[in-house]
Protein backbone atom coordinates (compact mmCIF):
# COMPACT_ATOMS: atom_id res chain seq x y z
CA UNK A 1 0.00 0.00 0.00
CA UNK A 2 2.57 2.54 1.07
CA UNK A 3 4.64 1.68 -2.52
CA UNK A 4 1.17 2.50 -4.27
CA UNK A 5 0.81 5.75 -2.33
CA UNK A 6 4.27 6.52 -3.14
CA UNK A 7 4.08 5.79 -7.02
CA UNK A 8 0.74 8.02 -7.18
CA UNK A 9 2.51 10.89 -5.63
CA UNK A 10 5.81 10.34 -8.19
CA UNK A 11 3.21 10.29 -10.71
CA UNK A 12 1.37 13.63 -9.59
CA UNK A 13 4.52 15.34 -9.26
CA UNK A 14 6.13 14.64 -12.58
CA UNK A 15 2.20 15.61 -14.02
CA UNK A 16 2.99 18.86 -12.23
CA UNK A 17 6.45 18.99 -13.79
CA UNK A 18 5.14 18.25 -17.16
CA UNK A 19 2.99 21.32 -16.72
CA UNK A 20 4.74 24.00 -15.27
CA UNK A 21 7.35 25.02 -18.45
CA UNK A 22 6.80 28.42 -19.48
CA UNK A 23 7.32 27.95 -23.22
CA UNK A 24 5.37 25.98 -26.46
CA UNK A 25 7.78 26.78 -28.88
CA UNK A 26 6.98 25.20 -32.34
CA UNK A 27 10.79 25.01 -34.09
CA UNK A 28 11.40 24.84 -37.66
CA UNK A 29 14.69 24.07 -39.25
CA UNK A 30 14.60 25.31 -43.17
CA UNK A 31 17.78 23.54 -45.19
CA UNK A 32 16.22 24.40 -48.39
CA UNK A 33 18.90 26.58 -49.63
CA UNK A 34 21.46 23.58 -49.37
CA UNK A 35 21.79 20.73 -51.79
CA UNK A 36 22.34 17.35 -51.69
CA UNK A 37 22.42 17.35 -47.94
CA UNK A 38 20.81 13.97 -45.85
CA UNK A 39 17.85 15.10 -43.81
CA UNK A 40 18.69 13.24 -40.56
CA UNK A 41 20.66 15.61 -39.04
CA UNK A 42 18.09 19.03 -39.23
CA UNK A 43 15.57 16.56 -38.26
CA UNK A 44 17.36 15.90 -34.99
CA UNK A 45 18.16 19.29 -34.32
CA UNK A 46 14.55 20.02 -34.66
CA UNK A 47 14.06 18.10 -32.19
CA UNK A 48 16.60 18.80 -29.77
CA UNK A 49 16.27 22.48 -30.08
CA UNK A 50 12.32 21.91 -29.42
CA UNK A 51 12.94 20.24 -26.17
CA UNK A 52 15.59 22.68 -25.11
CA UNK A 53 12.85 25.09 -25.03
CA UNK A 54 9.85 23.59 -24.57
CA UNK A 55 11.11 20.99 -21.72
CA UNK A 56 13.49 23.51 -19.81
CA UNK A 57 11.95 25.52 -16.61
CA UNK A 58 13.37 29.10 -17.62
CA UNK A 59 11.18 30.35 -14.29
CA UNK A 60 10.78 29.47 -10.85
CA UNK A 61 6.96 30.28 -11.24
CA UNK A 62 4.29 28.16 -11.95
CA UNK A 63 2.86 27.96 -15.12
CA UNK A 64 -0.38 25.69 -16.31
CA UNK A 65 -0.56 23.91 -19.68
CA UNK A 66 -3.10 26.10 -21.38
CA UNK A 67 -0.96 29.58 -20.22
CA UNK A 68 2.34 28.33 -21.77
CA UNK A 69 3.75 30.69 -23.97
CA UNK A 70 3.22 30.32 -27.84
CA UNK A 71 6.06 31.15 -29.77
CA UNK A 72 8.09 30.08 -33.12
CA UNK A 73 11.63 29.43 -33.34
CA UNK A 74 12.62 29.43 -37.60
CA UNK A 75 16.27 28.62 -38.16
CA UNK A 76 17.48 29.00 -41.31
CA UNK A 77 20.54 26.97 -42.76
CA UNK A 78 22.04 28.73 -45.03
CA UNK A 79 25.83 26.68 -44.60
CA UNK A 80 27.11 23.70 -43.41
CA UNK A 81 30.16 21.47 -43.17
CA UNK A 82 28.87 18.50 -43.41
CA UNK A 83 30.17 18.04 -39.89
CA UNK A 84 29.18 19.92 -36.97
CA UNK A 85 28.72 23.86 -37.87
CA UNK A 86 26.10 25.54 -39.09
CA UNK A 87 25.64 29.02 -40.67
CA UNK A 88 22.16 30.96 -40.66
CA UNK A 89 19.63 33.28 -39.45
CA UNK A 90 17.45 32.44 -36.43
CA UNK A 91 13.87 34.27 -36.54
CA UNK A 92 11.34 34.73 -33.34
CA UNK A 93 7.96 35.07 -33.29
CA UNK A 94 5.58 35.10 -30.55
CA UNK A 95 2.14 35.47 -29.93
CA UNK A 96 -0.12 36.51 -26.95
CA UNK A 97 -3.50 35.40 -26.25
CA UNK A 98 -6.41 37.65 -25.34
CA UNK A 99 -8.72 37.02 -22.24
CA UNK A 100 -12.21 35.87 -23.17
CA UNK A 101 -11.23 35.17 -26.92
CA UNK A 102 -10.04 32.74 -28.90
CA UNK A 103 -7.18 35.44 -30.46
CA UNK A 104 -4.09 35.73 -30.47
CA UNK A 105 -2.18 39.41 -30.62
CA UNK A 106 1.21 38.84 -32.28
CA UNK A 107 3.75 40.40 -29.89
CA UNK A 108 6.83 40.43 -30.96
CA UNK A 109 8.92 39.10 -34.66
CA UNK A 110 12.84 39.29 -34.92
CA UNK A 111 15.10 38.18 -37.37
CA UNK A 112 18.76 38.66 -36.98
CA UNK A 113 20.85 39.97 -39.29
CA UNK A 114 22.18 37.64 -42.18
CA UNK A 115 25.12 35.27 -41.27
CA UNK A 116 25.10 36.69 -37.43
CA UNK A 117 24.08 32.71 -36.59
CA UNK A 118 27.20 30.27 -36.42
CA UNK A 119 27.09 26.95 -34.16
CA UNK A 120 27.91 23.54 -34.07
CA UNK A 121 26.26 20.78 -33.42
CA UNK A 122 26.72 16.59 -33.21
CA UNK A 123 23.96 14.34 -33.43
CA UNK A 124 23.32 12.60 -30.26
CA UNK A 125 25.15 15.54 -28.01
CA UNK A 126 23.10 16.92 -25.40
CA UNK A 127 22.00 20.67 -25.75
CA UNK A 128 23.64 21.94 -22.21
CA UNK A 129 23.00 25.39 -20.73
CA UNK A 130 24.55 26.42 -17.64
CA UNK A 131 23.75 30.15 -16.45
CA UNK A 132 27.24 32.40 -16.31
CA UNK A 133 29.01 29.34 -18.20
CA UNK A 134 29.55 29.17 -22.33
CA UNK A 135 28.83 25.92 -23.42
CA UNK A 136 27.89 26.54 -26.62
CA UNK A 137 27.26 29.49 -28.90
CA UNK A 138 23.80 27.45 -29.86
CA UNK A 139 22.47 26.92 -26.34
CA UNK A 140 23.38 30.40 -25.54
CA UNK A 141 21.19 31.77 -28.42
CA UNK A 142 18.03 29.66 -27.80
CA UNK A 143 18.44 30.53 -23.77
CA UNK A 144 18.63 34.00 -24.70
CA UNK A 145 15.58 34.02 -27.17
CA UNK A 146 13.72 32.26 -24.56
CA UNK A 147 14.14 35.14 -22.16
CA UNK A 148 13.38 37.56 -24.34
CA UNK A 149 10.47 36.04 -24.95
CA UNK A 150 9.42 35.68 -21.61
CA UNK A 151 10.70 39.23 -20.58
CA UNK A 152 7.97 40.60 -23.82
CA UNK A 153 4.88 38.43 -22.42
CA UNK A 154 5.59 39.36 -19.16
CA UNK A 155 5.68 43.24 -19.39
CA UNK A 156 2.20 42.55 -20.96
CA UNK A 157 0.83 41.69 -17.55
CA UNK A 158 2.39 43.57 -15.22
CA UNK A 159 4.31 47.18 -15.60
CA UNK A 160 8.17 46.41 -16.53
CA UNK A 161 7.22 43.06 -15.47
CA UNK A 162 10.10 41.41 -18.02
CA UNK A 163 12.99 43.18 -16.30
CA UNK A 164 14.18 39.86 -14.95
CA UNK A 165 14.34 38.73 -17.90
CA UNK A 166 15.55 41.17 -19.90
CA UNK A 167 18.57 41.18 -17.32
CA UNK A 168 19.21 37.60 -17.77
CA UNK A 169 19.37 37.61 -21.62
CA UNK A 170 22.03 40.89 -20.82
CA UNK A 171 24.03 38.60 -18.82
CA UNK A 172 24.24 35.76 -21.39
CA UNK A 173 25.23 38.43 -23.80
CA UNK A 174 27.46 39.77 -22.10
CA UNK A 175 29.05 36.17 -21.02
CA UNK A 176 28.93 34.92 -24.70
CA UNK A 177 30.86 38.34 -25.75
CA UNK A 178 34.48 36.41 -25.54
CA UNK A 179 33.57 33.72 -27.60
CA UNK A 180 34.39 35.21 -30.81
CA UNK A 181 30.71 34.71 -32.11
CA UNK A 182 28.86 37.45 -33.89
CA UNK A 183 25.15 39.47 -32.59
CA UNK A 184 26.64 39.35 -28.63
CA UNK A 185 28.88 42.72 -29.10
CA UNK A 186 27.70 46.41 -28.21
CA UNK A 187 30.53 46.77 -31.22
CA UNK A 188 28.40 44.50 -33.64
CA UNK A 189 27.49 47.05 -36.65
CA UNK A 190 24.34 45.17 -37.48
CA UNK A 191 21.30 46.68 -35.99
CA UNK A 192 19.25 42.95 -35.65
CA UNK A 193 21.92 41.83 -33.40
CA UNK A 194 21.16 39.85 -29.89
CA UNK A 195 23.40 42.69 -27.94
CA UNK A 196 21.39 45.95 -29.68
CA UNK A 197 18.29 43.99 -28.94
CA UNK A 198 18.39 43.61 -25.23
CA UNK A 199 20.24 46.85 -24.49
CA UNK A 200 17.50 48.71 -26.27
CA UNK A 201 15.25 47.06 -23.81
CA UNK A 202 16.74 47.72 -21.01
CA UNK A 203 17.12 51.19 -21.89
CA UNK A 204 15.77 53.74 -19.03
CA UNK A 205 14.35 55.78 -22.90
CA UNK A 206 12.09 53.27 -23.59
CA UNK A 207 10.66 52.43 -20.59
CA UNK A 208 7.27 54.37 -21.74
CA UNK A 209 7.93 51.47 -24.83
CA UNK A 210 7.40 49.07 -22.41
CA UNK A 211 4.54 50.42 -20.16
CA UNK A 212 2.85 50.78 -23.29
CA UNK A 213 3.05 47.26 -23.74
CA UNK A 214 1.46 46.67 -20.47
CA UNK A 215 -1.73 49.50 -21.05
CA UNK A 216 -2.14 48.47 -24.99
CA UNK A 217 -2.42 44.39 -24.07
CA UNK A 218 -3.48 44.15 -20.04
CA UNK A 219 -5.67 47.26 -20.08
CA UNK A 220 -6.44 47.80 -23.66
CA UNK A 221 -7.10 44.60 -25.98
CA UNK A 222 -7.70 42.69 -22.54
CA UNK A 223 -10.60 44.75 -21.67
CA UNK A 224 -12.18 45.02 -25.29
CA UNK A 225 -14.21 41.90 -25.04
CA UNK A 226 -15.92 43.33 -22.27
CA UNK A 227 -16.16 46.97 -23.16
CA UNK A 228 -14.68 48.17 -26.32
CA UNK A 229 -14.86 51.94 -25.66
CA UNK A 230 -12.65 51.94 -22.69
CA UNK A 231 -9.99 49.04 -24.32
CA UNK A 232 -8.96 51.28 -27.45
CA UNK A 233 -8.72 54.40 -24.73
CA UNK A 234 -6.46 52.73 -22.96
CA UNK A 235 -4.70 51.59 -26.33
CA UNK A 236 -4.34 55.25 -27.61
CA UNK A 237 -2.81 55.80 -23.98
CA UNK A 238 -0.25 53.18 -24.97
CA UNK A 239 0.19 54.94 -28.22
CA UNK A 240 0.78 58.01 -25.92
CA UNK A 241 4.03 55.96 -23.87
CA UNK A 242 5.35 55.00 -26.81
CA UNK A 243 5.35 58.37 -28.29
CA UNK A 244 7.55 59.51 -25.57
CA UNK A 245 9.94 57.07 -26.08
CA UNK A 246 10.37 57.51 -29.49
CA UNK A 247 11.02 61.22 -28.90
CA UNK A 248 13.27 60.68 -26.57
CA UNK A 249 15.91 58.23 -29.46
CA UNK A 250 13.80 58.40 -32.86
CA UNK A 251 14.11 55.62 -35.16
CA UNK A 252 14.73 52.70 -32.41
CA UNK A 253 14.95 49.07 -33.31
CA UNK A 254 12.02 48.06 -30.46
CA UNK A 255 9.45 50.55 -31.71
CA UNK A 256 9.77 49.43 -35.31
CA UNK A 257 9.30 45.85 -33.93
CA UNK A 258 6.28 46.86 -32.20
CA UNK A 259 4.73 48.22 -35.46
CA UNK A 260 5.93 45.22 -37.09
CA UNK A 261 4.33 43.24 -35.23
CA UNK A 262 0.96 45.78 -34.32
CA UNK A 263 0.37 47.51 -37.81
CA UNK A 264 -2.66 45.72 -38.65
CA UNK A 265 -4.08 44.39 -35.77
CA UNK A 266 -3.84 48.38 -34.68
CA UNK A 267 -6.46 49.03 -37.86
CA UNK A 268 -8.67 46.61 -37.10
CA UNK A 269 -9.12 48.28 -33.56
CA UNK A 270 -8.93 51.99 -34.81
CA UNK A 271 -11.49 51.52 -37.61
CA UNK A 272 -14.04 51.35 -35.18
CA UNK A 273 -13.12 54.60 -33.63
CA UNK A 274 -15.41 57.50 -33.33
CA UNK A 275 -13.99 60.47 -35.77
CA UNK A 276 -12.22 62.47 -33.01
CA UNK A 277 -10.21 59.34 -31.87
CA UNK A 278 -9.86 58.17 -35.39
CA UNK A 279 -8.28 61.45 -35.89
CA UNK A 280 -5.77 61.61 -32.59
CA UNK A 281 -4.60 57.94 -33.04
CA UNK A 282 -3.93 58.76 -36.89
CA UNK A 283 -1.94 61.96 -36.35
CA UNK A 284 0.31 59.69 -33.51
CA UNK A 285 1.02 56.63 -35.95
CA UNK A 286 1.56 58.78 -38.55
CA UNK A 287 4.63 60.46 -36.55
CA UNK A 288 5.66 56.77 -35.34
CA UNK A 289 5.56 54.31 -37.93
CA UNK A 290 6.19 56.81 -41.66
CA UNK A 291 6.59 53.03 -43.34
CA UNK A 292 2.86 52.06 -42.80
CA UNK A 293 1.26 55.69 -43.57
CA UNK A 294 -0.75 54.38 -46.55
CA UNK A 295 -1.56 51.58 -44.30
CA UNK A 296 -3.32 53.47 -41.42
CA UNK A 297 -4.84 55.86 -43.32
CA UNK A 298 -7.72 52.79 -43.73
CA UNK A 299 -8.82 53.68 -40.00
CA UNK A 300 -10.62 56.74 -41.43
CA UNK A 301 -12.03 55.00 -44.15
CA UNK A 302 -10.12 56.17 -47.35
Amino acid sequence: MKQIVILIFALLLSVEILSAQELNCRVNINYSALSNTPTPVFQSLQKDVTAFLNDRHWTNHHFETNERIECNVMITITEYNGVDRFTGTIQINLSRPIFNTSYNSPLFTFKEGDGNFVFTYLEGQPLEFVENTVTSNLTQVLAFYANIILGYDYDTFSPLGGTEFYKKAMRIALNAQGSGYEGWSSADSKQNSRYNLVDALLDKRFENLRLGEYYYHRQGLDVMPSDQDAGRKQMLEALKYIQKSDRAKPNSLIISLFFTAKSDELVNVFSESQTTEKNEVLQILKELDVTNTSKYQKISGN
